[in-house]
């Protein structure tokens, strides 16, 4: 039920002058991320700042990404959570034009009180495009050292 009263403001700079390679930084501002009406809910003014590259050639493509979040408020600072950050790299390779392979590494902090908050993840798996603007998505995905959140993944993608 949030009141969305405050609106946030975004920019984003794309450069696109070699064919296949994409750069782009993204910075997103908004006064009170957290848009909760009531006594105890102070306003948490918050910062997203993003940069990815993107390439493709031929059958070789390669994404990178990187964002943080600066959350501006006491209460963000008392919980540890007023620094978040992530960042992957990803791979892949088209080894045939609807068969394709990727891996991706992550990692990512979202802060907090705890002693260690930084993840890490490992996704390696295949993509199959039936046709060109569908693509049907498996992977493993390996998180952590523990192993809790290891998984399989399913997934369908549809470009319009």
């Amino acid at each position: 039920e949030a009141n969305a009263d405050d609106g946030a403001i975004s920019y984003r700079l794309r450069w696109t002058g070699v064919p296949g390679l994409e750069l782009a930084a993204t910075a997103l501002y908004q006064d009170n991320i957290v848009q909760r009406s009531g006594t105890s809910a102070n306003p948490t003014p918050a910062l997203l700042l993003e940069t990815h590259v993107s390439y493709q050639a031929g059958p070789f493509g390669a994404r990178a990404l990187y964002a943080e979040w600066d959350l501006d408020s006491d209460a963000a600072r008392t919980a540890g959570k007023d620094k978040q950050y992530g960042w992957y790299v990803e791979p892949s390779f088209k080894v045939t034009p609807k068969l394709g392979v990727f891996a991706r590494y992550a990692e990512w902090d979202v802060g907090g009180t705890a002693a260690s908050t930084k993840q890490d993840q490992t996704n390696v798996g295949l993509n199959f495009w039936p046709v060109e603007e569908v693509v049907f998505k498996v992977d493993v995905q390996q998180q952590g050292e523990n192993g809790a959140a290891d998984g399989f993944n399913l997934g369908v993608g549809y470009m319009f």
